[in-house]
């Protein structure tokens, strides 16, 4: 019997939302988890496989002592939303920068960013072709905070096609345990498949760099599925459960909608609520 590989996994933005759901699982033999964010993740106490670290992305410092024995990183801490240019750019662009740079000078080998579907916002479903959305879709951000995640995609594939890194940016749907609105039915992310997209990002044989959609399988679905295939990730879940909750036309999304939603008329600049 072999020994299970040793990881040593560390989070950036621990804390939010898709963090917490991340570490909500049993211990994995072998695998310990550096939890770094601006306030500890809740309902990790006690846990001998979860060591928590509290500081920012923007100290670098900070960070490259986070990076200590770390062997991959999860990169999902920044601004969540449309805010303030200057605070996108010093969070989401330099913040990333300096994680990267940190996981390059400590040798990790996998680096998964949490990239949005709002780095191709403007693309609309009348626009998808028959296969679905390329996952490699050029770049359409509908807001400053979707170029910032633009940026960082070209910002990971950078550091990987120069060093020895291999990338996964994954472009997230809309990740909460149920969806919060009709219109999200088409781009829901389950848990339990955000757990094991990562988990194929960091363990299978993938190519140097690879753009993924961050979507379960879902029936009204139109955001390609063959990124998830290039790294070994079937999702499961599908949102089709949670349909009836809403009326038809909250449901309706005309071919012109854009996949940003609502991001694709909010005002540059202008923090969201």
């Amino acid at each position: 019997m072999t020994d299970a590989p040793s990881r040593t996994v560390l989070i950036t933005g621990a804390a939010g939302q898709v963090g917490r759901i991340l570490l909500d699982r049993p211990p994995r033999i072998g695998w310990r988890y550096v939890a770094f964010d601006l306030d500890e993740p809740e309902g990790v106490e006690g846990r001998d496989d979860v060591r928590c670290i509290v500081g920012s992305i923007a100290d670098a410092e900070a960070v490259r002592q986070a990076m200590t024995g770390v062997t991959d990183v999860v990169h999902l801490a920044g601004v969540s939303s449309e805010d303030a240019w200057s605070r996108i750019l010093d969070i989401n662009v330099d913040g990333t920068r300096t994680v990267l740079e940190a996981a390059r000078d400590a040798g990790v080998g996998r680096f998964v960013l949490a990239s949005s579907n709002h780095a191709a916002g403007l693309w609309t479903r009348g626009e998808a072709p028959a296969g679905g959305l390329p996952d490699d879709a050029t770049p359409r951000p509908d807001t400053f905070y979707g170029w910032s995640k633009a940026a960082a995609e070209d910002l990971l594939r950078l550091f990987c096609e120069r060093g020895d890194m291999r990338g996964v940016a994954v472009r997230i749907g809309h990740c909460f345990p149920e969806p919060r609105s009709g219109q999200r039915l088409a781009i829901w992310l389950s848990p339990r498949d955000a757990r094991a997209l990562v988990d194929a990002a960091l363990e299978n044989d993938i190519p140097p760099f690879q753009h993924v959609w961050g979507v379960s399988a879902n029936t009204r679905g139109w955001l390609s599925s063959e990124g998830a295939r290039r790294i070994g990730f079937t999702p499961r879940d599908d949102s089709e459960q949670f349909a009836d909750r809403f009326d038809e036309e909250a449901i309706r999304v005309a071919p012109d909608a854009p996949l940003g939603a609502g991001f694709a008329t909010a005002p540059l600049g202008e923090a969201m609520g």
